[in-house]
């Protein structure tokens, strides 16, 4: 175990801590152990990197021997704040709890209206075992708004304007749902029927009701309530909650399973915790101990998948950090290239502006020079671009406000030039 890094310890840990709950964290045999790891491979392997039985079962039994998986406080030495959520977690984490509540309770109503409208005519005279009703088209719908509200968007990504996406208020797996709540559900009729054929045998009788699957559980929360005052003094055995309180939130059981309703696990959770209360009201010992047992084993594991997500969310959050991060990197470099891009262009063309202006320039002097001159080289360019210059001072010079000198002294610097390109051509 001392060659496996710590941060993989906690992954190890963290996987196999739902596994090595309850009775299983008394396992010490390696046979034992090692079967329990074989059974949930699959799941162990995409929650550990680099999974093998060989790697991994050293150190769960090691934790095993030291009661890590027995003891939040020996694993939080171990694993220094692992399972414990910073307090703004833990608010957030209440605040969504809390909000999934009210949304089911919302559709849970609407299908208990319902499911009593339906139920308005259906007397006790009926003798006749009536079938569980088949949902309604409107308590469909709400039951579909209801998993809409409650279900979580697995396709939501987070972006750089959003929080990360939060994995709370914690769901179980659907079937791992409808199966607690429908075992729930078929306990309480099993115990309600016993408890009805020990004190109230007319009603069965009266009714041609000889078995439990005769009478769905909400049918019996109605009824127990009405002959509640037919029963011997002593008969319901008191708890924290009236029995009215207890029978209002056992219906909930039956209308969840039936209309398929999402519930959040701790939802789940306390409609298990509140028919372990029926049963104990009840005098039922047996299933009371049970369902008891069933609300422990299910609060061990909800605790222990908040503690996972609390991580899972801790990581993400600072692996969005990174990831932003380097995007504001990217965005600069970006904005950098664009600034030298444009900078790089504006050079280009005042390079090619003046280019062009040279060459107008040159295009346009050479074309100055007098059509008789053309097939005239470079010594004969300049000197008509000379004679071109002269004559415009010429011109310039033959205005009325000049003097006759002036004309003279033009003349002269012609003639002058005239000769010294006749001489200078006759010694080419």
């Amino acid at each position: 175990m001392d060659t496996v890094p710590v941060s993989e310890q906690r992954k190890i840990f963290l996987a196999c801590k739902a596994i090595f709950s309850g009775s299983n964290a008394n396992l010490r045999k390696k046979k034992l152990v090692q079967a329990q790891l074989q059974s949930h491979k699959s799941s162990l392997q995409k929650l550990i990197p680099n999974y093998t039985l060989e790697r991994t079962l050293p150190v769960v039994r090691s934790f095993l021997e030291n009661g890590l998986f027995q003891s939040e406080s020996k694993a939080q030495r171990q694993f220094p704040g692992l399972l414990e959520p910073c307090v703004v977690q833990k608010t957030q984490h209440a605040a969504l709890e809390q909000q999934a509540s009210r949304s089911n309770e919302r559709a849970l109503q609407e299908v208990a209206k319902t499911y009593e409208a339906e139920q308005k005519h259906a007397e006790e005279e009926v003798v006749a075992p009536e079938p569980p009703l088949a949902p309604t088209a409107m308590v469909t719908e709400k039951a579909a708004v209801a998993q809409q509200t409650l279900g979580r968007d697995s396709d939501h990504t987070p972006s750089s304007d959003q929080p990360p996406t939060s994995l709370f208020p914690l769901y179980l797996p659907y079937h791992a749902q409808h199966q607690v709540l429908t075992t729930v559900q078929q306990v309480l009729e099993d115990g309600i029927f016993e408890f009805c054929q020990q004190w109230l045998p007319d009603e069965l009788i009266s009714r041609g009701w000889d078995c439990a699957a005769a009478v769905e559980l909400s049918k019996w929360t109605r009824l127990l309530g009405r002959w509640s005052s037919q029963l011997p003094e002593g008969t319901l055995r008191p708890t924290d909650l009236p029995l009215e309180t207890i029978l209002a939130a056992v219906v909930k059981i039956r209308h969840t399973a039936v209309h398929r309703l999402p519930t959040t696990a701790q939802g789940v959770c306390d409609l298990v915790a509140v028919a372990g209360k029926l049963a104990a009201t009840l005098g039922d010992t047996l299933r009371g101990a049970q369902l008891d047992d069933l609300h422990r084993d299910l609060q061990e594991k909800i605790q222990i998948l908040e503690s996972n997500l609390s991580l899972l969310e801790a990581t993400l959050a600072c692996q969005l950090d990174g990831i932003q991060a380097e995007r504001d990197r990217l965005d600069r470099e970006e904005q950098a290239l664009r600034a030298k891009t444009i900078q790089d262009d504006g050079e280009n063309k005042r390079m090619v502006g003046l280019l062009v202006e040279r060459a107008i320039d040159q295009i346009f002097t050479v074309s100055m020079v007098e059509p008789g001159a053309a097939g005239l080289d470079r010594g004969d360019v300049e000197y008509w671009r000379y004679v071109g210059w002269l004559r415009g001072l010429f011109h310039c010079s033959s205005a009325p406000k000049h003097s006759g000198l002036g004309l003279m002294i033009m003349g002269a610097i012609s003639c002058f030039l005239v000769l010294a390109w006749v001489a200078w051509r006759g010694v080419l």
